[in-house]
């Protein structure tokens, strides 16, 4: 099947002559609370130059093959005409990002507030929608504040607190967990598995760091009552010999131990890495578990997330999804199934839950491998995404 484009600008279709200069379209999905961003390339030049479209315009783009989706909508922020040779370069931000309210510095407080009730306020006041993983939306804060900083700086710094993915997109403030492959209703999102056909040659690789690792990570906080500090212990990795301390004081022995579990996952998310670039498929997304079948022993089956999807269409090319992703840190997936999960075909398991298992050759250290990412498949399901 070929790989079908449609370009919209302010809600209004571009013209044939758009995509007859068109040489290549490229959007970048990233994790967390980065911008995702479109950069366009364009044949220009004599007799008929471009026009030079506004800053400030509302790009939308659609791929696919059958049934085409959107890959977010971004506000065009630098166009950069080039000449003798000529050609046009048209750049944009994910539209949700450059919320102005989103951006304006605050200092104020929450008294026994819960984590849903905080971003749900923060997401209002932006004209955006919550949505909130239930687990990390439940812990509640005897006091928690914002301390002169933006919006979105300071649900940054909420979400790390709780190994919590932040993000925004398609109006919605999300909170969900960080390298478990659910959504933020808590829904499993299903894996992407590469095998040999999908892949570009040349382009995948993959390593385990040789960096430090730390057998427990400290967290205190000043015990008011007591008049001192108290030290609250997360495991971390089984083969280090060093210990992680994080200096910030924390209010309370449940923040100081939220904050150390936090900190012990991404410090694991830190000692691997993959990249491969496949056939492009709209169901690659960042924040997807990641898994490699038939590739090779020490890689297939080892447990990763996603954290850029760069879906890029060129004529000369086609469509293509460079992936890059962190070893999933061993906690945030669960392993178990219920009825309300689907199963590859759609339809509901009754089956028990499967073990989780460490990929057969993995590098020492590697994490299992949660039991249901080998189950449910985004990769190759365009249409149904």
């Amino acid at each position: 099947m070929h790989p079908r484009i449609e370009v919209t600008i302010d809600g209004t279709p571009v013209a044939g002559a758009f995509y007859e200069r068109l040489v290549s379209i490229t959007v970048t999905d990233k994790e967390g609370a980065q911008a995702d961003t479109v950069d366009i390339e364009l044949n220009d030049g004599p007799p008929n130059f471009l026009a030079l479209p506004r800053t400030g315009a509302i790009v939308d783009v659609r791929l696919g093959y059958g049934q085409m989706r959107s890959l977010g909508k971004f506000t065009v922020d630098k166009v950069t005409p080039k000449c003798l040779p000529y050609s046009m370069s048209i750049s944009g931000k994910s539209a949700d990002l450059r919320n102005k309210k989103l951006k304006e510095r605050q200092e104020r407080h929450w008294d026994k507030k819960k984590v849903k009730d905080i971003v749900d306020e923060v997401a209002k006041e932006s004209g955006l929608e919550a949505s909130v993983d239930a687990e990390i939306g439940e812990h509640e804060y005897e006091w928690f504040s914002q301390q002169d900083e933006s919006n979105i700086h300071f649900l940054r710094r909420l979400a790390e607190r709780h190994n919590a993915l932040f993000s925004v997109k398609q109006g919605r403030v999300i909170f969900s967990k960080q390298g478990s492959g659910n959504s933020a209703s808590g829904q499993f999102i299903g894996s992407v598995v590469v095998s040999p056909p999908k892949i570009i040659q040349g382009t995948c690789s993959f390593e385990a760091n040789d960096r430090t690792k730390y057998s427990k990570v400290v967290a205190y906080y000043q015990d008011s009552d007591k008049a001192q500090r108290v030290e609250i212990e997360a495991d971390g990795d089984a083969d280090g010999d060093s210990v992680f301390r994080i200096p910030e004081p924390f209010a309370s022995v449940k923040e100081a131990d939220k904050a150390a579990q936090s900190k012990a996952k991404a410090l694991k998310r830190g000692e691997g890495a993959a990249s491969v670039t496949v056939v492009g498929d709209t169901a690659i997304i960042a924040g997807a578990p990641l898994l490699f079948e038939r590739v090779r022993p020490g890689l297939d089956g080892v447990p990763y997330v996603i954290d850029t999807a760069t879906h890029t269409y060129r004529k000369s090319e086609g469509y293509r999804t460079a992936i890059s992703a962190k070893l999933y840190d061993g906690k945030s997936g669960s392993a178990k199934k219920s009825a309300a999960n689907l199963n590859d075909q759609g339809s509901s398991s009754s089956e028990p839950p499967s073990e989780d298992k460490v990929a057969p050759n993995a590098p020492a250290g590697t994490p299992a491998t949660p039991s249901q990412w080998t189950g449910q498949r985004r990769y190759g399901r365009t249409d149904e995404n």
